[in-house]
């Protein structure tokens, strides 16, 4: 039928890919918008987060920090420093990265709440991280590139669970899908944002001299202070790679947040 007058009214054009209609939608970021965001959130939320993970780093970093000393550089030093780091990044970044998408959406860091979903998650959240790691470390084996690749495919794959309730390979899938298409975006942030952490664990790190005691605390400090900006950008990495193909908001993330408890 032809628009003539008195015919049918063509609708509207649709907006930009990604960009979702209505009140509190959210809307894809770019990289300097994806960093500003993160120190906003971080600085109205510093006390909180950043107890968040002084809970876990300090006496899991000191007993590390203690069988290092103990045993000296052998393999037992190495292999209880690795299961200790395991524990710690699994249970820190489920409560870490819980804190930080209450967060992003305006709403108040809850530190028990982020800890108790973070141990009843624990299981799935050390499997997608074991899962995630053995890919990763496989493409390093075959020439580092495909390593790199694999990495920026599944960066996404903790907060698609945290957010989504998505188990084991399932938010690994969710991850590549949502990096696809967007992957050279993901790596410049992700790229970024491990620059800046560095550069800062770096610093304070080695304020601690010789000493292995004051060494530790300085490290300690460093992980504490880096990351929650860590997994503030992981989150709105997620955040802005979903809104570059949902019609997302807020709300729906509340939701999705609540149902997944």
């Amino acid at each position: 039928m032809s628009d003539v007058p008195g015919g049918p009214i063509p609708p509207p054009p649709p907006p930009p890919p990604g960009t979702p209609p209505g009140p509190g939608g959210i809307r894809p970021r770019t990289l300097g918008e994806i960093l500003s965001e993160a120190f906003r959130i971080y600085r109205e939320n510093a006390a909180n987060l950043l107890v968040i993970v002084a809970v876990v780093v300090v006496p899991l970093s000191f007993i590390s920090a203690v069988a290092v000393r103990l045993f000296d550089v052998t393999v037992t030093a190495v292999i209880i420093g690795a299961a200790i780091g395991v524990i710690i990044w699994a249970i820190l970044q489920a409560a870490m990265l819980r804190g930080a998408a209450q967060a992003t959406i305006g709403d108040p860091v809850d530190i028990e709440a982020s800890y108790r979903w973070g141990l009843s998650r624990f299981g799935s959240v050390l499997l997608v991280a074991v899962l995630v790691g053995i890919v990763v470390g496989v493409g390093f084996l075959l020439l580092v590139i495909p390593g790199f690749i694999f990495l920026v495919f599944l960066s996404v794959s903790e907060p698609a669970l945290i957010v989504e309730n998505r188990r084991g390979t399932e938010a690994m899938s969710r991850s590549w899908n949502l990096v696809r298409g967007h992957f050279w975006h993901a790596l410049v942030v992700i790229l970024v944002a491990a620059i800046i952490t560095g550069v800062i664990q770096g610093i304070i790190s080695a304020i601690g001299g010789d000493n292995w005691f004051v060494r530790w605390i300085f490290t300690a400090i460093a992980q504490i202070i880096t990351a929650p900006f860590t997994a503030l950008v992981t989150v709105l990495l997620y955040l802005d790679l979903r809104a570059r193909t949902e019609a997302l908001t807020a709300d729906r993330l509340r939701t999705e947040l609540a149902s997944s408890m």
